[in-house]
């Protein structure tokens, strides 16, 4: 059995024995595993909260989401929160939505469904979350990663950091790129802002501000005068981060 401060970065699932558990040590705490039955190839993962008493999360894996395991607990582990009381999380299921990094953009709205839950895809992979914590994500060559968030603690952030570490696992290459453009800054009065601007002026002494933030799934961002420039520089850093050719 490893010992309690093994890497979960070396946590080998297939090798769990029935009904065995085993403990593996992350930068934020200890995550639990165990075979989830006698004779089932399916293994439970319990995260501890921040203060190492409470629970979490608790995940299941099946053997073609062993390899993806260690990655998620880590993952989960460091978003978790400090304390979790067993309630529903307290996200809002569309907000996780519109945070999350790994999602198309929103020009479409979000469709919620009856159940409370809302889902998206990318290419490769597709989640879905739901008000009571449930979480699930599947890629299309068959992994999946699912399980429950629990405690009141949990906030969109946090929600929307663990679907967003988990469809960066499944899905497909080109989707570790997902570019969004922001809207610029617009029309305001330079008394309000506290300084004189520049830029194009209309009646009234509203000054033009254009300046626009492009974002990436995997965390890059910059802010440029115009919504045209961000548009381009987020052309430009997809093409630069996957290698692919200008159009």
């Amino acid at each position: 059995m490893p010992q309690a401060d093994t890497p979960l970065t070396d946590a080998d699932l297939s090798a769990l024995a029935d009904r065995q558990q085993a403990r593996f040590a992350t930068a934020r705490g200890l995550v639990s595993l165990r075979r989830y039955a006698r004779h089932s190839e399916v293994v439970e993962a319990a995260v501890r909260s921040g203060n190492g008493r409470d629970r979490a999360a608790l995940l299941t894996f099946h053997p073609e989401a062993y390899p993806l395991a260690p990655a998620w607990l880590a993952a989960i582990a460091e978003a978790a929160p400090e304390t979790a009381d067993h309630r529903r999380p307290s996200a809002s299921m569309v907000s996780v939505r519109l945070i999350a990094r790994m999602t198309p953009d929103h020009r479409n709205g979000i469709p919620r469904q009856s159940d409370g839950s809302v889902g998206w895809s990318i290419p490769g992979a597709s989640a879905r979350v739901w008000p009571d914590g449930r979480i699930e994500l599947h890629g299309t060559t068959g992994p999946e990663l699912t399980g429950r968030l629990e405690g009141s603690e949990w906030d969109h952030w946090k929600v929307a950091a663990v679907a967003d570490a988990g469809l960066r696992l499944l899905c497909a290459p080109e989707a570790r790129h997902l570019t969004s453009t922001g809207q610029p800054s617009g029309w305001h009065r330079s008394a309000d802002r506290g300084q004189i601007g520049e830029g194009r002026e209309r009646k009234g002494g509203q000054l033009y501000d254009g300046t626009t933030t492009a974002r990436c799934s995997c965390g890059w961002s910059v802010t440029v005068p115009s919504q045209l420039g961000a548009r381009e520089m987020a052309t430009q850093h997809r093409r630069e981060a996957t290698g692919s050719a200008p159009a």
